[in-house]
C-alpha cells in the first residue's frame, strides 16, 4: 500500500518457522496448476484445474494439452510458445483462450515456466486462472493503493507484535520521518506525541476483541511544528483475511485541527455569553458606588483575569468634568480590587478608596485618554513600569509572574469614568481579541451602573446639604431651659424621618415633656 513493506515481526521465512497458514489471495485468483511433459502430454492435474477447465484427472491425465484444450487455429503459435520455454527454460506469460470441456472457449492468463526433474528430463509448469477474476483483483489492487497513496488521511498497518509494516504519505508527512523509517517500528518510537502508551493499549484491546476503536480525539505537537496544536482523530481496525486470521491493525489518523478549533471557539462564545448574562444579573444591585464596582471586579475573576482592579477617575466620582492637565496625568480614585490566587501582585495595585496620580506614559492613562483598550498580550520586563504605579509595583508585578496586560475603559453615556485593569500571572494564556471584545462587554454594562451609582450619590449629597441648610443654625434661648440639638438624616439608621424633640424638666420646676414629628 504505498511505502515500504516487511514480513510481519521482522521474520523471514524458513523451515523451522514451521507452515504458515494459507492466504486468501491465491483462492481469490483461482489459480491452477498443470504439469506437462516434454512431449505436451498432461503429466499432473490440479483440482483447481478441473474447476476452471471441467476436466477430471482420469479425463486429462496423459492427453495432449495442444488438443485437448486449444482449437486447431492456434495449434502453431501454442507448439512455438511450448518449444520456446522448453529450449530456452525462459519463462512466458500472457493471455490465451482455452476451450473448456463444456465447449466455451475463456481467456486465461497463464504464466509458463520450465521445471527439471533430477533425472535431467524437462516439464513445462502451466499457472492459469480467468482473465476476469485476475483483471478484477488488479483493479481492486490498484485502487486500494492509489486511494492509500494519494489519501489526506495518514494510514499505517501494524502486525500482530504492534510493530510498523507499512506507512502511506499522509502519515509519514504527519511523523516527519520517511516511510521507511516507520518499519518494525513501534508507533512510541515514530509518532509519540499521539499519546502513543495508550493507544498501543487500545490496539492490543482491538487485536483482542475485533471492536474497533473509532475517532478517539488526541492533542498533540508534531516535530516539523511544535509552535502549534494540532488534534487527530485516531481512529484503529482489527485486519484479518478471507479466513478469519488475525494479520494485525490498521491504524488511521485525521487532522481535525480546523474542527477541534471551531468547537473550541463554539464552546469560548457560549461561556462568554454565559459569563455577560451572569455579569448582568450580578453588576449594579445596588446604587452603591463602591459596591457596584467590587461586583465588576469580582466578576472578572477569575474568568477574565487572575488580578482585576477598578479605578474611576476622581474627577467622575466628583461630578465633574475636569480638563485634561498639561502634562498629561491622570488622577484615579481606586475603588476595588478583586483576585483569584494569592499573590504579591495584590500589593502593587492601589488600595481601595486611595487617591493615585498616574503619568502620562502610564497605560492606564492612555486607557481613559483616548477611550479605547490597551491589551500587551505578552509583558516583558520594559513593559511592567508603564503599568505599575511606581517601581516598587513593578518589582512585585515581575515577581508575581504577570506576562499579559489590558485596560479597558469604563464609558457610559460618552463620558469616560475610569478603567478596569485585568493582569494574568496563573492563567498561561495571553489575552486576545475575545478577550478585549468580552472585557469590554462588561465594562460597558457595569459603567452605566457606576454612573447611576455615582449620580445618585451626588443627588443624595445634595439633598442632605439642602436638609442641612434648612435647620435652625442655633437653638434658641430659652429662660430656664437648657437647649441641645442633632440632625440625623433619614435612611441613615431607619426609613422614618421627621423631627424630635426632648424636654426634661429643671429641678426648680414641675416634671413635664413635649415630642412632636
Amino acid at each position: 500500500m504505498g511505502g515500504t513493506e516487511a514480513f510481519p515481526g521482522d521474520l523471514v521465512p524458513s523451515v523451522e518457522a514451521g507452515p504458515a497458514p494459507p492466504g486468501g489471495l491465491l483462492d481469490v485468483l483461482g489459480l491452477a496448476p498443470v504439469v506437462l511433459d516434454a512431449e505436451g502430454r498432461i503429466a499432473l492435474w490440479s483440482r483447481q484445474a478441473e474447476e476452471l477447465l471441467g476436466y477430471t484427472a482420469e479425463e486429462a491425465l496423459g492427453q495432449y494439452a495442444l488438443r485437448l484444450l486449444v482449437e486447431e487455429e492456434h495449434f502453431g503459435a501454442v507448439l512455438d510458445l511450448f518449444s520456446s520455454v522448453m529450449e530456452s527454460g525462459e519463462n512466458w506469460a500472457g493471455v490465451f483462450p482455452v476451450r473448456r470441456k463444456d465447449g466455451a472457449v475463456r481467456l486465461l492468463e497463464f504464466r509458463n515456466m520450465r521445471l527439471q526433474d533430477r533425472h535431467g528430463g524437462f516439464y513445462a509448469l502451466g499457472l492459469s486462472t480467468s482473465q476476469e477474476a485476475l483483471r478484477q483483483v488488479e483493479r481492486d489492487l490498484a485502487l486500494s493503493v492509489r486511494l492509500v497513496d494519494q489519501s489526506p488521511i495518514g494510514l499505517a498497518v501494524l502486525d500482530p507484535d504492534l510493530r510498523c509494516v507499512t506507512v502511506n504519505p499522509a502519515l509519514a508527512a504527519v511523523s516527519g520521518l520517511p516511510a521507511e523509517q516507520h518499519v518494525r517500528r513501534r508507533v512510541s518510537e515514530t509518532l509519540p506525541f499521539l499519546d502513543a502508551t495508550r493507544l498501543e493499549a487500545a490496539m492490543r484491546r482491538v487485536l483482542e476483541t475485533g471492536t474497533p476503536m473509532v475517532d478517539r480525539q488526541v492533542l498533540g505537537r508534531t516535530p516539523s511544528d511544535q509552535d502549534t496544536e494540532h488534534a487527530w482523530s485516531v481512529s484503529l481496525y482489527r485486519l484479518e483475511d478471507a479466513r478469519g486470521r488475525i494479520l494485525g491493525v490498521a491504524l488511521s489518523v485525521v487532522d481535525v485541527t480546523d474542527r477541534h478549533h471551531a468547537a473550541r471557539e463554539a464552546e469560548r462564545a457560549r461561556h462568554r455569553l454565559a459569563l455577560v448574562a451572569d455579569a448582568s444579573m450580578r453588576i449594579g444591585t445596588t446604587l452603591d458606588l463602591w459596591e457596584t464596582a467590587r461586583e465588576l471586579a469580582d466578576v472578572a475573576v477569575p474568568e477574565l483575569a487572575d488580578i482585576a482592579a477598578v479605578d474611576v477617575l476622581d474627577s467622575a466620582v466628583e461630578g465633574r468634568r475636569e480638563a485634561v492637565p498639561a502634562d498629561g496625568t491622570a488622577v484615579f480614585r481606586a475603588l476595588a480590587v478583586a483576585v483569584a490566587h494569592p499573590t504579591v501582585a495584590v500589593q502593587a495595585a492601589d488600595p481601595p478608596g486611595e487617591l493615585t496620580r498616574y503619568d502620562a506614559d502610564r497605560l492606564v492613562t492612555l486607557c481613559v485618554r483616548t477611550g479605547e483598550p490597551i491589551v500587551v498580550p505578552h509583558v516583558a520586563g520594559e513593559d511592567l513600569p508603564r503599568i505599575a504605579r511606581d517601581a516598587a509595583a513593578s518589582v512585585l508585578l515581575a515577581a508575581a509572574g504577570v506576562h499579559s496586560y489590558l485596560a479597558v475603559p469604563l464609558i457610559a453615556r460618552g463620558e469616560v469614568l475610569g478603567a478596569l485593569d485585568l493582569k494574568r500571572f496563573r492563567n498561561p494564556v495571553p489575552f486576545d481579541s475575545d478577550d478585549v471584545l468580552l472585557a469590554g462587554e462588561l465594562a460597558s454594562r457595569a459603567a452605566v451602573c457606576i454612573d447611576n451609582a455615582r449620580w445618585y450619590q451626588q443627588q443624595r449629597d445634595a439633598a442632605l446639604a439642602l436638609q442641612r441648610s434648612l435647620l435652625p443654625r442655633h437653638p434658641l434661648n430659652l429662660v430656664g431651659l437648657e437647649v441641645a440639638s442633632r440632625y440625623q438624616p433619614a435612611g441613615a439608621v431607619s426609613e422614618v424621618g421627621g423631627d424630635w424633640f426632648d424636654i426634661l424638666p429643671s429641678a426648680t420646676e414641675r416634671p413635664h415633656w413635649w415630642w412632636g414629628t
